[in-house]
């Protein structure tokens, strides 16, 4: 049987996943706010990210390793275990659409090169898919919390809504902490707060995105990977101060992706002949007392 070729790897993800949850659909109309893509990845309309970043992709795959992010570590892991490409959750190059740098930074630069110098080739896998895989890996981390079902819509671009939660917010840090590999997780609000309404949101490159979920009268908790502070959390503590039961987790942008790579790896398996392996990635955040 003839290796698929990088390329045709990701040909064959994408069919396997379905559609993109959200395309471009011409020109947006002024003064539309961020809208969401299903899984809770906030980016303008049309904002895909999914592809090759860096490498030769056209080379057949000796071996894959998925990561929440492709970090320098976790590509010399690959290198030590035999694979070729990395498929990554997160942004490989910093930026959150992974940009190309035309002069890039000395550490960036030894990643690009280390990157060339071990035939490596790194595949951005972020964007949601409608298909019932694809809905599968975006809703990893939910599930993961023991939230299930969650709001159902004729966009699937909605974004992930639980409604008719009846968990206290420290249950939910608790079982956070549990579940993502990370103990830096943030709070705002009360945390005897009954959280009866619960959005998932895994990222934002744009301010003010997430305000349109925590207003929602029937969501009283947020929680997020990553967050705006000058905006998004001072609209909780704003509608805190003026006696709303509102609530937000932040729980980093790194850590709330590793159960959609898990689950990504654990899929891949069953779809190619090659070994996958799910490597963690370490968001690198300290707990210091």
């Amino acid at each position: 049987m003839t290796a698929l070729t990088g390329h045709e790897l990701f040909a064959k993800i994408q069919a396997e996943l379905g559609p993109e949850a959200r395309r471009h659909r011409g020109v947006d109309p002024p003064g539309r706010r961020d809208q969401a893509i299903a899984g809770g990845s906030y980016r303008a309309i049309g904002a895909l990210v999914d592809g090759f970043r860096a490498g030769d992709a056209d080379v057949p795959v000796t071996g894959v390793v998925v990561a929440a992010r492709a970090s320098t570590a976790v590509l010399q892991q690959a290198v030590a275990l035999g694979a070729n490409i990395v498929i990554s959750r997160n942004a490989f190059l910093g930026d959150s659409q992974d940009r190309p740098v035309a002069k890039p930074e000395p550490a960036l630069a030894a990643k690009l090169d280390h990157v060339s110098a071990h035939g490596l080739a790194v595949l951005r896998l972020q964007d949601s898919r409608n298909g019932p895989a694809g809905l599968a890996l975006t809703s990893a981390f939910p599930r993961a919390l023991g939230l299930e079902n969650p709001e159902s819509s004729d966009d699937t671009a909605a974004g992930l809504i639980y409604l008719g939660s009846r968990h206290a917010v420290i249950d939910v840090v608790r079982r956070t902490k549990t579940v993502l590999p990370t103990q830096t997780v943030r709070l705002v609000g009360d945390q005897a707060l009954v959280a009866r309404g619960i959005a998932i949101a895994t990222e934002t490159n744009r301010p003010n995105a997430l305000a349109p979920l925590i207003s929602r009268p029937d969501v009283n908790l947020l929680i997020c990977g990553e967050v705006h502070e000058t905006e998004t959390t001072a609209y909780v503590m704003d509608a805190i101060a003026l006696g709303q039961n509102k609530a937000m987790l932040v729980v980093g942008a790194i850590a709330i992706e590793e159960p959609a790579a898990r689950h990504l790896a654990e899929w891949l398996t069953g779809v190619i002949d090659v070994p996958v392996t799910y490597v963690p990635s370490g968001e690198g955040l300290l707990e210091v007392s």
